[in-house]
């Protein structure tokens, strides 16, 4: 009796421990960390095949344009859109994920005005937002595609980059503009028109072949009081440029909206 009670202890143990071993099987979770990246990569080679045949179709009509345009980001949603509610082990590409799928919606957006200029625009920014992304996609989690479209991920590749510049010296000019202080500068026959003058080095670190910029005159109450006019051509990176304009106004201190294009641009 006392070997049946040993026997049936240790036969309980061991369906125990099976049952925890099973349990422990079943709860494992799955990330879709892998199986999305090689999604991805199937959307895009999708999406470039239609890219291709659209490209074979000459002086495309704008209805044929919008038809394919809705077939690019179909072909990607298609192959990435189950992830959205997936679970990802690294949360940073989670996030990725969910900004590129929210960037593709972007472009579905603008598809029915893409023949205006706002529409373009609309259609150019999520473009670069895209590109941006599939960098981080391809530099920091592997993404692959088949060898026929290496090339065309390369070229994702480099418009992302220059995204990303252009992201940077877009936040350097801001900053630089910011930092503009105009000086009142006293003339031999003053009148009521003054005359304020600031002098400015580009520390960007790029050339900057044209700039203009809109200075609004703000007063002591924060209202804008007047506008002037300041700009520059072929300013180099470190060089220093005189801006200057005279107003009748009095102002307390000015914000200035810029517009430029890189020498490399």
């Amino acid at each position: 009796m006392k070997r049946l009670s040993i026997f049936l202890f240790s036969f309980g143990i061991l369906l125990l421990t099976l049952s925890a071993c099973g349990d422990t099987s079943s709860n494992k979770t799955e990330y879709a960390d892998k199986a999305f990246i090689s999604d991805l990569a199937r959307g895009l080679e999708n999406r470039w095949k239609d890219a291709d045949e659209l490209d074979k179709i000459k002086d495309p009509s704008n209805s044929q344009t919008k038809e394919y345009y809705n077939k690019f980001i179909k072909d990607e949603l298609d192959a990435i859109s189950s992830y959205k509610d997936k679970k990802f082990k690294d949360s940073k590409l989670h996030a990725l994920v969910l900004q590129y799928l929210n960037v593709l919606d972007d472009s579905k957006k603008s598809i029915n005005s893409i023949n205006t200029l706002e529409g373009m625009k609309k259609w150019s920014d999520a473009y670069n937002s895209r590109t941006k992304l599939l960098v981080d996609f391809k530099n920091n989690y592997h993404l692959k595609v088949d060898a026929k479209y290496k090339s065309y991920l390369s070229d994702l590749e480099k418009d992302g980059q220059k995204a990303v510049k252009n992201d940077e010296v877009k936040e350097k000019i801001t900053a630089l503009v910011n930092g503009i202080v105009f000086s009142y500068k006293a003339q031999e026959y003053d009148d009521t028109y003054k005359k304020y003058e600031a002098t400015v080095e580009n520390t960007t670190g790029s050339d900057i072949s044209s700039f203009s910029g809109q200075v609004n005159l703000v007063d002591s109450n924060g209202v804008t009081v007047g506008d002037a006019y300041i700009s520059a051509q072929n300013w180099k990176s470190g060089s220093k440029v005189l801006f200057d304009f005279t107003t009748d106004k009095t102002f307390d201190k000015t914000v200035i909206t810029p517009e430029y294009t890189l020498a490399d641009q």
